[in-house]
C-alpha cells in the first residue's frame, strides 16, 4: 500500500529515508503495529529513535522528546534506568543462554509467586500475546473444553483473531475494525466468541449459549474503563458456575495498577493470569502465573521455546520486580499521572474542547469527540504536541522518572496546542492547520 506523506518536516529527514527503506524491507514497515507512523502525524513525528533517558528519547536527527508513550507501554521505571542496566550487564558476562537450566528462572519465578495473587506456578515467555495464547491453551488442556469467551485485546496468535471468521465486525469493538483472518484456520470458526464489559447478562447469555463447551474466559480486568462495582465478582461466580478456568490478562495492568496487579487492586483472584509489559522495564520477558492444580496438570502439554529463559532478560526482570516490591515507584507514577490528567483537565475546560480522559492515573487515554473530524483533530493534536518536543498520541504511560519538569513542559506544550485546536475548530480551518495526513485509525478496546 503506497503512503500519502503529506509535508515534510525537514526535522524528521532521517527518519523518513528510514521508514521508506523499511517499507521495502518490512511488511507495513515496522514489527509492531502501534509503531506505525501512520497512526500518529506521517512527516511531522519521528519514526525512528537513537537513544533514550528516563522519560525522554532523541530521534535519529538528534531531536529531543518528553516521551509519553513509554516504548506503548512496558517502559515502567525509565529508558536506562541504571539499576536494570547494570544487572543485564553483569548477566551478559556470565552468558546469555546455556545448554543447562538457570537459577535465575527460579528467582524471578518465587517472587513473581510472592507478589501475584494467583501465582502458584510460572510459565515464562516472550510477549504478551504470546503469554495470552499459552494461557489459553492450558486451560483449554485443563477443561478438555474448546470454546474461549473474551473481553478486550489480547494479541494476534490465530486462537484470538478466529473471532472474526464469522463477522469481519466481532473484534470492531475489542480491537480495531476490519481485522483480516487471512491465514487463520476456517476451522476455528465460533471458538472464539466476545462478551460485553461490565455486562454480566451478556457473559451468563454467552456462557448458557456455549453449555458445557467453554474452557475459558478471559479478559482484561479493566484498561480504559473501570468495572462496576461486583462485577468483577460476577464475572468470578459464573466461571466458578460453568466450571472455566477465569483468565486476567494482566499484560498492561501487571505491576502497574498495583504491585500484583488488577487482581490484587480489585480484590478478585483468577485461577490463570497473563504478564508481559511490566515485568522487566522494557527487556523481552513475559509469564504465565496461576494455580498449581491448573498449571502443573499441563505437564505433558507441548509449550517450549530456546529463548522463553534467556538470562538476560530474567536478570532485568529480577531487578525490575525487586525495583517495584522496594520503592514507591507505582504511587509516584501514579502521583504523576494525577498531576498531568488534572492538568489536562483544566485545558480542556479552558480551551472548550470536547475531549474525555479515561483510564486511570498512570495510564490513561485522551479522547477527543468531533464525530467525522475526530481523526483531523487527533492528528492535529499529535503534531502541534511534537512540534513543542513532546511525543504524545493522546495515550499515556507515565513512568517512574518522569519529572515535574517533564509534567510542566506536557501541559505548558498541551496549553498551546488546545488554543490551536480551539481556534482552527471555531474557524473551521482544522484542514489548513494539518500538515500530516489524516491519522489511520488505531486500536479500539472495551476496556
Amino acid at each position: 500500500m503506497e503512503i500519502v506523506w503529506g509535508q515534510i518536516n525537514k526535522k524528521f529527514n532521517g527518519s523518513v529515508e528510514l521508514y521508506k527503506r523499511a517499507r521495502e524491507l518490512f511488511p507495513y514497515g515496522t514489527q509492531l503495529f502501534s509503531r506505525r507512523p501512520e497512526l500518529y502525524a506521517l512527516g511531522q513525528a519521528p519514526i525512528y529513535f537513537e537513544r533514550a533517558k528516563h522519560g525522554h528519547f532523541w530521534d535519529v536527527d538528534g531531536n529531543e522528546f518528553i516521551d509519553t508513550c513509554m516504548g506503548i507501554g512496558p517502559v515502567t521505571l525509565g529508558y536506562c534506568y541504571e539499576p536494570i542496566d547494570a544487572a543485564a550487564k553483569a548477566q551478559i558476562d556470565k552468558g546469555v543462554i546455556g545448554t543447562v537450566n538457570n537459577e535465575l528462572e527460579i528467582q524471578v519465578a518465587d517472587l513473581m509467586v510472592e507478589m501475584v495473587l494467583c501465582a502458584e506456578m510460572i510459565k515464562f515467555c516472550k510477549s504478551g500475546g504470546g503469554a495470552d495464547a499459552i494461557a489459553v491453551r492450558i486451560a483449554r488442556g485443563y477443561t478438555g473444553k474448546d470454546v474461549v469467551l473474551f473481553c478486550g485485546y489480547h494479541g494476534w496468535h490465530d486462537w484470538y483473531i478466529s473471532a472474526n471468521l464469522k463477522s469481519e465486525s466481532t473484534l470492531n469493538e475489542h480491537l480495531m475494525p476490519g481485522i483480516s483472518t487471512k491465514g487463520v484456520p476456517s476451522a476455528l470458526v465460533r471458538t472464539c466468541i466476545p462478551f460485553q464489559y461490565n455486562n454480566l447478562d451478556s457473559l451468563r447469555d454467552t456462557l448458557k449459549r456455549f453449555e458445557g463447551k467453554v474452557a475459558c474466559i478471559i479478559m482484561e480486568a479493566t484498561r480504559f474503563k473501570h468495572p462496576d462495582e461486583g462485577y468483577l465478582e460476577g464475572v468470578r461466580q459464573l466461571a466458578d458456575e460453568h466450571k472455566c478456568v477465569l483468565i486476567f490478562d494482566e499484560v498492561v495492568t501487571g505491576f502497574r495498577q498495583a504491585l500484583g496487579g488488577a487482581q490484587q487492586y480489585y480484590g478478585v483472584t483468577p485461577d490463570l493470569a497473563t504478564f508481559g509489559k511490566g515485568i522487566a522495564n522494557g527487556y523481552p520477558l513475559a509469564a504465565v502465573a496461576g494455580k498449581k492444580e491448573i498449571m502443573a496438570s499441563q505437564y505433558d502439554n507441548f509449550i517450549s521455546s530456546t529463548y522463553y529463559s534467556d538470562t538476560v532478560s530474567l536478570a532485568a526482570g529480577l531487578a525490575t520486580l525487586n525495583e517495584l516490591k522496594t520503592k514507591p515507584v507505582i504511587e509516584t507514577m501514579k502521583r504523576t499521572g494525577k498531576k498531568i490528567t488534572a492538568g489536562l483537565q483544566e485545558l480542556i475546560e479552558k480551551h472548550k474542547i470536547k475531549a474525555g480522559i479515561n483510564g486511570h492515573s498512570n495510564h490513561f487515554v485522551m479522547a477527543f469527540d468531533y464525530g467525522e473530524q475526530t481523526n483531523k483533530v487527533s492528528t492535529l493534536f499529535t503534531q502541534e504536541m511534537v512540534a513543542r518536543g513532546v511525543y504524545c498520541s493522546g495515550m499515556f504511560y507515565i513512568c517512574y522518572t518522569h519529572t515535574q519538569q517533564d509534567v510542566e513542559k506536557i501541559l505548558a506544550a498541551a496549553d498551546e496546542t488546545f488554543g490551536i485546536l480551539s481556534k482552527g475548530i471555531e474557524q473551521e480551518q482544522i484542514d489548513e492547520l494539518l500538515k500530516a495526513p489524516v491519522r489511520q485509525l488505531g486500536f479500539k478496546r472495551l476496556v
